[in-house]
């Protein structure tokens, strides 16, 4: 080990102080040992990584049985091996297939009658009656208040 430090020491050595000089021996040693220590434990890990995988997979087939066993028991039906699906004899994709569609529209904002209340109001306003068709509150003011707040309804995203 002793080589291995005098090996490492620079050419300038001879001039440090003699705490410089001790202090450089001791961290080279320990960084050597750290070193030899990680590589001792990298070794180690290598050797056993294969032990490691099979205890794994041990386990998993272990947890496997132990919920098949319980399923039986339960009077659960239980299939121990699926059978391989063989995906290229299945027929094509043919859309038949319905996903969730979105809501009716996108913003809490947005109502579904807009545009007949606005043509009512409009009409109301127009011949002189009273706004007693749209209820106690009237949407397209609550609209056009929420639009000049944010800004202009963007088109549905779908």
């Amino acid at each position: 080990m002793q080589e291995v430090i005098d090996h490492t020491r620079p050419p300038t050595f001879s001039c440090w102080a003699e705490t410089t000089q001790t202090l450089f021996d001791h961290q080279t040693s320990m960084g050597r040992a750290l070193k030899q220590n990680y590589d001792r434990q990298e070794q180690w890990n290598r050797a056993h990584a294969c032990t490691f995988e099979q205890e794994m997979n041990n386990r998993d087939i272990d947890d496997r049985n132990r919920q098949m066993h319980d399923a039986w028991h339960a009077g659960q039906p239980v299939v121990a091996d699926p059978p391989m699906v063989d995906y290229t004899t299945l027929p094509p994709y043919d859309g038949s297939v319905s996903y969730p569609t979105p809501p009716l529209h996108h913003s809490m904002w947005v109502d579904l009658n807009q545009d007949q209340v606005m043509h009512d109001a409009a009409q109301q306003q127009g011949s002189g009656g009273s706004r007693s068709g749209q209820g106690a509150f009237g949407f397209g003011e609550f609209s056009d208040m929420m639009t000049s707040i944010f800004r202009q309804l963007q088109p549905r995203y779908y």
